[in-house]
C-alpha cells in the first residue's frame, strides 16, 4: 500500500509540474504598448485569451520612448510596440530585438471641446489658445513637430508660441484638454473615440501618419507565446477590431 501510495503521489507531483511547465511563463506574454493602444490592445488581448485559455496576455502603458528605456534596462517583456518605428528601430540596433513589423497606422488631429469655436487649425492659431503637445522624443510629440513645419510658416510660429506643456504620452496630452487646462492639443484621431466632449480639427491631408511598429524582445520569447500574440495581430479579427477603433491599415495610402 504504502509503495502503491507513492507511485500516485509521484504521478501527481509530476502532473502538476507538466501543468505548471504549460501553464509557465511561456504562456504568459508580457507586451509593452504605446499609450495610446490602450483600449483597443485591451479588447484584442482578451479576445485572444478566450481563445487561448492557457495564454495570459499581460500589458503594460506608457509613451514608446518610455518603454524603450525600460527594456534597455532589463524590464521583463517578450513584446514591444511602439508608435514609431523609430523607438523599435532602437532596440533592433542595439541587438535586444528581432522581427519588425507594422500593425497599423494612425493620424495626428487637434482636439477642442465640442463648443470651441475654431474650425481650422489656423483658427486656433490666431485665437492664442494654450496648446498641449507631446514631449519632442515621445512618437506623437516628434509627429507634431513634422506637422507643424508643414503648415504656413506664420501659423506654425503663433503654434509653437502657445504650447505650454509637452507631456510623455498621448494620454496625459489628451487629459489636458479634457480637463480644461488646455484649449487645444495634438493627439492622434484614435484618441478621441473614448473621449466625451471632444471633437477633432483635421490637419491638412499630407500630414504623414504615424506607424505602430511590433518587435519581439531578443531572448525572451522561450514559450512562443509572443510570437503567437503578434500573428494575431496581424491577422483578420485583430485587425479588424484595430480598424473598428479608427485605425489605419498599415501601408494605407488612402486619405483620411
Amino acid at each position: 500500500m504504502r509503495r502503491r501510495m507513492t507511485f500516485i503521489l509521484a504521478a501527481a507531483l509530476g502532473a502538476v509540474a507538466l501543468l505548471a511547465a504549460a501553464c509557465g511563463d511561456g504562456e504568459r506574454v508580457r507586451v509593452f504598448a504605446a499609450s495610446s493602444l490602450t483600449d483597443v490592445l485591451s479588447v484584442i488581448a482578451t479576445r485572444y485569451e478566450e481563445q487561448h485559455p492557457d495564454a495570459e496576455i499581460e500589458l503594460s502603458f506608457a509613451g514608446s520612448q518610455t518603454l524603450a528605456t525600460q527594456i534597455e534596462e532589463g524590464a521583463p517583456a517578450e513584446l514591444f510596440i511602439s508608435a514609431n518605428p523609430e523607438q523599435a528601430q532602437r532596440l533592433l540596433d542595439a541587438g535586444l530585438a528581432e522581427r519588425s513589423v507594422v500593425l497599423a497606422e494612425n493620424r495626428l488631429i487637434v482636439a477642442v471641446r465640442d463648443d470651441a469655436p475654431w474650425q481650422t487649425v489656423e483658427e486656433v492659431a490666431a485665437a492664442g489658445v494654450p496648446v498641449a503637445v507631446g514631449a519632442p522624443r515621445v512618437p506623437v510629440g516628434g509627429l507634431t513637430r513634422v506637422v507643424l513645419d508643414l503648415l504656413d510658416p506664420d501659423v506654425a510660429e503663433r503654434l509653437r508660441a502657445q504650447i505650454v506643456t509637452e507631456d510623455p504620452n498621448v494620454r496625459v496630452v489628451l487629459s489636458r484638454v479634457e480637463l480644461g487646462e488646455v484649449d487645444a492639443a495634438f493627439v492622434y484621431h484614435t484618441d478621441l473615440a473614448g473621449a466625451r466632449g471632444l471633437r477633432a480639427i483635421e490637419l491638412p491631408p499630407e500630414a504623414p501618419r504615424n506607424e505602430y511598429v511590433a518587435v519581439l524582445v531578443a531572448d525572451r520569447d522561450r514559450g512562443g507565446g509572443a510570437a503567437d500574440f503578434l500573428e494575431f495581430l496581424l491577422g483578420e479579427e485583430a485587425q479588424a477590431l484595430l480598424f473598428e477603433a479608427g485605425f489605419l491599415p498599415a501601408g494605407s495610402q488612402a486619405a483620411p
